[in-house]
């Protein structure tokens, strides 16, 4: 930065007060505002929100899929009226839906994996902003110091353009600028974190304990004699997964 400095005193504003004041505007032209928008429009995209979404949806879900809804012994009403059955087909019908749930949540993963990639490019992007923007205002300042009569007008002078006030502002917008720039990269840097943990946590879900319960909401389904053992198990993993799915969704605003 300090070489760049160095220029700007020494070539780009000497330039600017000599010639043609209206450039004054431009100075600091190389910087961006509309890099700013660059985040809301990602965030408006909303895969991050989609993803909490569908993981809640499948919390939700997954408290149909109960093994404690087929677990108890159906009592004689239940088995007169059908209900042991319909209770039976409710939580076969939770399994295969949430089957089909995770599958649709993984496209949305990837999106967020998309999403993650491009909040990375964004914050070396804006890094790289905030380094030029520092640069412009501090040699803009330093300059004023060191040239108190650069721009000024004499009293008296019939002179309607007052170059040094308008550089002055000029300074504080870009000063302006640089804090929405610094304030810009700590949020994509939070929001970059929260995602990469949900994906971590979800990822880390699916190919660990979603297979476990799969296996023991399967045996619950196929086998004609349920023990308390098996029981536990199937509980347990099912506990252990919804537990999991909503760990992933801690720090996120949907």
């Amino acid at each position: 930065m300090t070489d760049m400095i160095a220029e700007l005193k020494a070539d780009v504003l000497p330039a600017l007060f000599k010639g043609d004041a209206s450039a004054i505007g431009e100075y600091g032209g190389g910087t961006s505002a509309v890099a700013l928008n660059d985040f809301s429009n990602l965030m408006e995209a909303g895969s991050v929100s989609a993803l909490a979404d569908r993981i809640s949806g499948i919390v939700a879900k997954l408290s149909e899929a109960d093994p404690q809804r087929i677990a108890k012994p159906a009592n004689w009403l239940e088995r007169f009226t059908g209900s042991a059955i319909e209770r039976q087909a409710k939580y076969t019908a939770a399994r295969k839906s949430l089957d089909s749930q995770i599958a649709d949540t993984e496209a949305v993963a990837q999106r967020v994996r998309d999403t993650v990639a491009a909040l990375t490019k964004m914050v070396a992007g804006h890094a790289d902003e905030a380094h030029k923007l520092k640069a412009y205002i501090q040699a803009g300042r330093e300059f004023l110091d060191e040239n108190p009569d650069a721009g000024r007008v004499l009293d008296g002078d019939m002179e309607f353009d007052r170059p040094r006030e308008r550089f002055a502002r000029k300074l504080a917008n870009l000063a302006t600028l640089l804090s929405s720039h610094e304030m810009s990269v700590m949020q994509m840097k939070l929001t970059r974190a929260s995602a990469v943990d949900m994906l971590d946590r979800f990822n880390e879900t699916v190919s660990v304990l979603v297979p476990v319960w799969r296996q023991h909401t399967l045996s619950l389904l196929t086998t004609k004699h349920m023990d308390q053992k098996m029981v536990a198990e199937a509980t347990k993993a099912h506990q252990a997964l919804m537990r999991s799915l909503s760990q992933s969704l801690e720090g996120i605003e949907k």
